[in-house]
Order: structure tokens, then sequence, then C-alpha cells
């Protein structure tokens, strides 16, 4: 589709919108309240967060739907639509949306599909969905037979397969996406589109062995996947090339693909006995934390698949704990190219389950964020201009007081010379809205630290805060929560991080 059929498309979604059905109507505020911010009020992609996202949203108005069960050529059934919402697509900034309930992912597919519409040169508006009805074009899933048994044989076949069809053009020999073609491949839209990395890369429309199947049958369209149908191998074939390319998974990623959830309760245990502050504690031992997945919102090596959580309360105060593998602890940034390790819990302040990236203006989110860096200013051992280059002369500021330090004199809480606590305590009502509370505000205490390759960060607070843009906890209410971390080896900072899905967070009575 061209950006002048784009544009022309964006420009009538206020008279699309005029002849949207029933069940579009509503669809239509759940899509503007979760799904708006990345994909675009008329479903262009070009929400005001998609510039901070890759891959790019979708672009329902341009008729490419890459997750479908449907042959080459066909637009999604709703069924597909409906597992994409539910899924998410793993490895991306799409979440999964289980946290709605079902009506409502049925009437945002309905939304979705009123959204598929391009504009013809006489400037009329066509559904794509309602073309396809009229020109007998009905999406239909394709038949997937059972799935026999993995087997040496298959094996061979699916290896023998994976050649002949120059599969390793894209995806490399031993399926590690880096194959003589992989740098110049690109979407229909002309951005850069490498090809799946099958050792380690995340599956997007899902890693069973259905789901590849169908991604091998169907292709992927709007990229230069191709689909591979029954005219070029078959079904048994398929098969043995989906067991073949499962082979070089790499183990541990594997294992990442089966113990992925889409959502989850944490639970905070009541005590008798004193709160638990010290992350490098024993008590912490003794709880069985959340497995939280993680996903990134950019490409990342070797990116933070997970975070563990636990988490505890005495009636006053609830401790978290996230612990995290990062083989490398990044503290306080010194030089332009460094960037700190970080960790963030995302609360929702009126109980519902807001747009997961910082909330709406009707769902305000407070953030606490722990930065090592911070921690490191605390007092601890930190490198510095003097100890990174040893040869400089390190000059000190002679004014020690506020007055010639105008940001650190107006509040701005980045600009303090020490800092009460490690943990940024703010709040947001949407994309790009994120404010730090005043330092009076600051109520969060953390503390993180690293050892054996491993993050351990607790987070404490009281219960009931004066504050009235804080979260406030009452025992068995549960309260929405996400997590983030930012990972400064992979120079992950701002929106550049990996983050979860909304969770639960329930304090025992």
């Amino acid at each position: 589709m061209s950006t002048q059929a784009l544009a022309q498309a964006t420009a009538v979604g206020g008279t699309a919108a005029a002849s949207e059905t029933a069940p579009a109507q509503i669809g239509r505020a759940v899509y503007e309240q979760h799904c708006a911010a990345c994909h675009g009020a008329n479903g262009a992609g070009d929400g005001p967060a998609a510039v901070w996202l890759y891959p790019k949203p979708r672009h329902f108005n341009s008729g490419y739907f890459k997750i479908r069960s449907t042959p080459s050529g066909f637009l999604p059934t709703d069924d597909d639509l409906f597992e994409v919402i539910t899924r998410g697509m793993p490895g991306s900034s799409m979440p999964s949306f289980t946290y709605l309930s079902e009506q409502e992912r049925r009437e945002v597919v309905q939304y979705v599909k009123h959204l598929s519409a391009s504009v013809d040169a006489a400037g009329k508006r066509i559904n794509f969905f309602e073309e396809a009805v009229t020109k007998g074009r009905t999406p239909m899933s394709i038949s997937v037979p059972p799935e026999p048994p993995v087997t040496v044989r298959t094996l061979a076949q699916g290896q023998e397969i994976y050649s002949k069809l120059n599969c390793f053009v894209c995806h490399g020999l031993t399926g590690e996406g880096t194959g003589p073609a992989a740098p110049a491949l690109k979407d229909v839209w002309g951005l850069s589109l490498p090809p799946r990395d099958f050792n380690t890369g995340a599956f997007r429309g899902g890693h069973t062995g259905r789901d590849l199947y169908l991604r091998i049958a169907t292709g992927l369209a709007g990229t230069p996947m191709p689909p591979y149908d029954d005219s070029v191998v078959t079904p048994e074939q398929r098969w043995a090339l989906v067991h073949y390319v499962q082979s070089l998974r790499r183990k541990d990623v594997e294992i990442n693909d089966i113990l992925a959830r889409v959502d989850g309760l944490v639970r905070a245990r009541r005590l008798s006995q004193p709160l638990p502050t010290d992350p490098a504690g024993p008590f912490w031992e003794t709880l069985d934390p959340v497995r939280v997945p993680l996903s990134p919102l950019w490409p990342e090596t070797n990116s933070i698949p997970a975070v563990a959580v636990s988490a505890v309360h005495d009636g006053t105060r609830v401790a978290i704990l996230c612990t995290w593998r990062d083989p490398i602890a990044n503290g306080a940034p010194v030089r332009a190219q460094d960037f700190q390790d970080a960790v963030a819990l995302q609360f929702s302040t009126t109980g519902r389950t807001p747009f997961i990236g910082m909330g709406d203006k009707d769902n305000p989110v407070n953030v606490w964020q722990w930065k090592a860096g911070w921690q490191q200013e605390r007092g601890e051992p930190r490198p510095d201009v003097n100890t990174v280059y040893a040869s400089m002369h390190a000059d000190l500021y002679f004014q020690t007081d506020t007055l010639h330090r105008t940001a650190e004199a107006a509040g701005n809480l980045l600009a303090r010379s020490e800092y009460a606590s490690p943990v940024e305590d703010g709040n947001a009502r949407g994309f790009g809205t994120f404010t730090s509370q005043p330092p009076s505000g600051q109520n969060v205490a953390g503390r993180g630290i690293w050892r054996d390759s491993h993050w351990s960060v607790v987070f404490v607070r009281e219960l009931k805060s004066p504050d009235a843009d804080d979260v406030q906890f009452v025992a068995g209410q549960p309260v929405p929560v996400a997590f983030a971390v930012w990972d400064g080896e992979n120079r992950d900072r701002n929106g550049r991080k990996v983050v979860s899905n909304w969770l639960k967070l329930q304090l025992d009575p």
C-alpha cells in the first residue's frame, strides 16, 4: 500500500467511524485505550509509541497480517486475530491481552477488521474483509494434520528439505539467522527485517509444532518469508521441517518457550516476623518466586528473558524482591557510551488495568525504579572520570551551595548530589508523561546486590501512603503490576528495555 493511500485511509478515519457497526463501536473504546498508542488511532501503525518500537506495529489498513491459519493471499480468520490478541507476539512489544475479558477481545477483533481498509482513486473507502466476502474469499483455516512423532529419519528428512528449499540462504546453515541474504532483507515498507534466529530468537506466532507448521504453510504476509503450500511440500515433509527447525533451538531458550506465561498472581505472604529488607537475606530462599517473562521493546542480543518476583508484608509495610540474571553489572555511567542496570515496578493506582505503556489519562500509574547508579551515589564505591581515565585531571566544582546548581535548587531529582534512596518514585498518565515526584514524595526504599551473575533488588514501602499519587495496598485487594528491566551492557535506557505483561499483586490478610 502506498504512503499516499495510507494517508488517505488515515484522513477518512472520522468518516469511517460513523459507519461502524455496533460491535465495532464497542471495540473502539477498548482499542483506543489499549492499542491506539502503538497501532495508531486509525490503524496505520503510527501511534506515538511506534517510533520507539521494533518490529514496528502492524499497519491494519495495509491488509497484511503475518500470523494466520489461512492460505497465502487470504485474510486471517476472526479466531486468528483473537489468538494473536490473546497470546501477544513473544519477543516483540505486542503483549498478551488476557487481562481483558474474552468479550472485550472479541470486540477488538471486530474493530481491527473495521480498520482494515484502504481508499481507492475515487476516494471510496474499501474494507478488505467486506470485499473478501463479496468476492467469495471468506477466510478459512487450512487443515493441520496430527503431528507425527520425532524420529531420526524425520529429522534427517527435515534437514534435507531445509537445504532443498534454500532456507539456509536467509536463516543460516545452523539456523542462527545469518544467511547470505539476511542483511538485505526488508519488509513491504522498506524496513530492515532480519530473518528469525531459530537458535535463540522468539517465535512470535507461537513455538508449538502447529504454530510453526502454519508459518511454513502460509508464509508471513508483508515479509520475504514465502508460503510453502502443498504444491511445494507435502504435509509429511512440512512436519519433518518443523521438527528439524525445533531441533536447532538452544535448550535453555527452549525451556523459556515452555515456561512462558502470559499472566499471573504475585502473592505477598503476611509475616509475623520482621520484614526482610536485605536482598541477600536467607529468608527469601524460603519463598517460591513467580517467574515473570519479559519481552524486548527493541531487538537485543541475549536479552533478559524473565525476572523472578517474591513479595511479603507485615501489615504495615510491603517488601518486593526482583531477581534476574545479568552476567555483567553496570553501575553509574561515566562515559557517554555507558548505561546503568535498573528495574522498575509499575502499579495501577485505580485498580483497573490501564494501557501497559505507562497507563492512560483515566488510569494513572505509580512507577518505582531502582537504579544501580543511584545506589552507588549513596556512598558505595563507584567509578568516576579520574578512575576511568587515570591520566585525566578531574576538576571539582568549587561552588557547593545549590544557588549555583540551578537544577538541584529547582528540585530536579536527577540533579541531586545525594539520594535518600536508590529508587525513583514517579507517576505517568500515558506514554511519554512520566514525572518524578518531588523529593518530599520519594518514600520508596530499596537496595540491590549483584552476585553470582544475578541482580537481586528489594523495594520497601508503607502499605498506606499519604501521597495521593501513590498506589495504596489493602490486604485481599489485587493491584495490577508490571515489571521492566534495563540492561546497561545492552545499552538499555529510557524506552529501550524488556517489559512484562500486567500481573496482579495481592496481599494476604
